[in-house]
């Protein structure tokens, strides 16, 4: 858990989204929360999350918090109060948007030292293509694992509130890649070479994987050793869910290198 929180960010675009609210049916407009990866590529330092968390955004419309470094005991939800609850750090016009053409991925370029102590994910090694069957595991702020804080009315006809959101992680295997006739009629634009699919179990707290967008997925080596420590490889960014968010959409991390690669040339 540690390990997934220390290499995960949040992320909120400012830039707000008229609707409806899926859990309370009122209409408004809301800033839309995300999820992303600090990593390396090369001597570029950057955020990588799904395209569509920037959705008309620019970067200084970015809020990016990250966990660099992380209590020792963690309080319970009913423990927690508005003291706890921390905002994202404000990116500047030093920043830069790159969104991939032909995939939903997209990174925000980040000053290094806005974000000390944090380890920033190099994706020149240590990633893996999981096939079928094998166990992965991701960390992201979906938007129904949360709390309404400092509800206040602004007008008469105008109530804001602030949502708290706590990051959540499931595991799930890698599922058999599904036929051509589901792919028709459950799963749009999903390619075999581009991507995977695992179910979504919110660990009994979220039902609804929206706010992944951009998380993380990680594999973790099974190999015996002597001394136990962490041994997590990159395994893509999730993008999509699929069939009423029971199951969602990873693009691989063969996928994500050849994004990074055509944007920033080979790591050196």
């Amino acid at each position: 858990m540690r390990h997934m929180l220390q290499h995960t960010a949040a992320l909120v675009n400012s830039v707000r989204v008229v609707g409806v609210n899926r859990y309370t049916g009122e209409r408004g407009d809301s800033e839309v929360p995300g999820t992303g990866c600090p990593m390396r590529w090369g001597k570029h330092h950057f955020v990588l999350s799904a395209a569509h968390v920037f959705e008309n955004a620019k970067a200084k419309d970015i809020r990016v918090l990250v966990f660099a470094d992380l209590p020792k005991e963690y309080k319970s939800r009913e423990a927690l109060t508005k003291h706890d609850i921390v905002d994202g750090i404000g990116l500047t016009a030093d920043s830069v948007i790159h969104r991939c053409t032909w995939e939903d991925l997209a990174v925000v370029t980040v000053d290094v030292a806005k974000f000390p102590s944090v380890d920033f994910t190099e994706l020149v090694k240590d990633w893996i293509d999981p096939p079928p069957g094998e166990n992965v595991n991701c960390c992201g702020f979906p938007s129904d694992h949360s709390v309404i804080v400092n509800r206040r009315t602004v007008s008469p006809k105008r109530e804001e509130a602030d949502l708290a959101l706590w990051p959540t992680i499931f595991g799930g295997s890698v599922l058999p890649f599904p036929s051509e006739d589901e792919v028709r009629f459950h799963y749009d634009h999903l390619q075999r070479d581009r991507h995977y699919l695992i179910p979504y179990n919110g660990a009994s707290v979220s039902r609804d994987p929206h706010g992944f967008s951009g998380a993380a997925v990680w594999w973790e080596s099974d190999e015996k050793k002597l001394v136990w420590h962490p041994n997590f490889k990159f395994a893509g960014t999730v993008t999509h869910c699929h069939r009423n968010g029971s199951v969602v959409r990873v693009v691989k991390a063969s996928v994500v290198r050849l994004f990074l690669i055509n944007l920033f040339g080979d790591a050196t």
